[in-house]
C-alpha cells in the first residue's frame, strides 16, 4: 500500500502502474468503502489499474477530516491533485455509487485526462430544490442518528435497506468481510461523509450531461435494482457516446455481488 498528502489530507492506494502515460483504470468505491472493495476485480487486472480510499474512508479513516473537506468539489480537487502527482495522462474512471457521482463530477470539470468513464449504480443528482432539500434533511438525520446510537446500529440499519438486500445473497464469508470493513470506518468521517457527499447537498449534474465530452462511457447497473435501472437509462439517453450494461441477477453493487460479470462489462465494447 502506498499513500501521498494532498491538500494536507493523506490519501492510500494500491497501484500496478508502470508507465503514467498509458491508459489506466482508476476505481473509486462508494459511501462506507474502500479500495479492499476491488480486491476481487483487480486480481490477474489485464490492465494498469489505481485503487484509492476516498476521503474519510478506509486506511484514511483514522484521520478526522474537516466536515467542508467532504464537499464534492473539494473531493474532485483531490482527484485531480491525486491524478497530477502521479502524472497519469489517460484515465479509465471507474466509480462505484458515491464514488460514481465523483467520477461523474470529477469528468465534468477535467474531461482532458479522462479518456473512458464507467458508472456503476450511480446518479447525476436530484432534481428540483426541493426534493434536494428532503434529501438533505433525511441525511442529516442519519448522520444524528449515527452519532446518537453508535456505528454498529447505524450500519445494522444500513444493511438491511432494501437497495442492498442482494448483498445478502452472496456467499456468508463475503458479506462478513463488507459488513466488518463497515463498522470499522470512523463515524465522525461517515456522519460528516453524509451531510456533505449525499445526494442532496452534490451539484444537480442531469442539465449539464449533453455538456459531457468523454469519448466512451458505460453505464452499469444490475437487472435486480429497479431504482437504478431507471437512473441508467436517463444517464445512457443524456450522455453522447455512452452504452448501458444490464448485469443480470445482480443488485446495487454489481463488482462485490458479481465481480467476474463486471469485469467483462468493463472490457465489454460490444455495445
Amino acid at each position: 500500500m502506498s499513500k501521498l498528502i494532498v491538500n494536507n489530507i493523506i490519501y492510500n492506494y494500491q497501484s500496478n502502474v508502470i508507465d503514467p502515460a498509458k491508459s489506466t483504470y482508476v476505481f473509486l468505491h462508494g459511501f462506507l468503502g474502500s479500495k479492499i472493495d476491488f480486491h476481487k476485480l483487480i486480481e490477474d487486472f489485464p490492465e494498469q489499474f489505481l485503487v484509492l480510499d476516498l476521503l474519510g474512508f478506509g486506511a484514511n479513516r483514522f484521520q478526522n477530516v474537516p466536515p467542508e473537506r467532504f464537499l464534492q468539489n473539494n473531493q474532485v480537487s483531490d482527484l485531480e491533485s491525486i491524478f497530477t502527482k502521479l502524472n497519469l495522462k489517460n484515465i479509465s474512471l471507474v466509480g462505484y455509487s458515491m464514488g460514481g457521482r465523483l467520477a461523474l463530477a470529477y469528468a465534468l470539470k477535467f474531461p482532458r485526462r479522462t479518456n473512458e468513464l464507467i458508472l456503476e449504480s450511480t446518479t447525476a443528482g436530484i432534481d428540483g430544490d426541493d426534493q434536494r432539500k428532503l434529501r438533505r434533511e433525511h441525511d442529516e438525520k442519519l448522520a444524528a442518528s449515527l452519532e446518537q446510537n453508535g456505528i454498529e446500529k447505524f450500519i445494522e440499519n444500513w444493511e438491511n435497506l432494501p437497495l442492498f438486500a442482494t448483498q445478502k445473497e452472496v456467499n456468508p464469508s463475503s458479506f462478513e468481510f463488507m459488513h466488518n470493513q463497515r463498522i470499522t470506518q470512523n463515524p465522525i468521517n461517515v456522519a460528516n461523509s453524509l451531510r456533505n457527499m449525499g445526494t442532496g447537498k452534490q451539484p444537480n449534474y442531469w442539465h449539464e450531461l449533453s455538456t459531457l465530452r468523454i469519448p466512451k462511457v458505460k453505464i452499469i447497473v444490475g437487472s435486480e435494482d429497479e431504482k437504478f435501472l431507471k437512473i441508467g437509462h436517463r444517464l445512457q439517453t443524456l450522455i453522447s457516446n455512452s452504452s448501458e450494461i444490464i448485469v443480470k441477477n445482480a443488485g446495487h453493487n454489481i463488482h462485490f455481488e458479481h465481480p467476474n460479470s463486471f469485469k467483462k462489462a468493463i472490457f465489454d465494447d460490444s455495445k
